[in-house]
């Protein structure tokens, strides 16, 4: 698991401490933190997808290659 503190952890740790002088200011920077993250979560899962799938892509390109390379069939 990647750990990692960034603008959206301060915020969240930031409606924590304001939280007694500003309810609405502490929910506002709460939600800003959580959508910050899930956002950062989505974009970096996503990322990971692609690369995942141009690898896969890849294998199957090159198992076709090989396949067409030894069948010995000649067009």
């Amino acid at each position: 698991m990647d750990i990692k503190i960034g603008m959206p952890e301060i915020l969240v740790l930031f409606a924590l401490v304001i939280y007694s002088q500003s309810f609405t200011f502490a929910t506002v920077s709460f939600c800003l933190g959580l959508s910050g993250r899930i956002f950062s979560y989505v974009t970096n899962y996503s990322i990971e997808m692609k690369k995942a799938e141009a690898v896969n892509q890849n294998i199957e390109d090159m198992g076709q290659a090989l396949s067409g390379l030894f069948s010995g069939n000649k067009k």
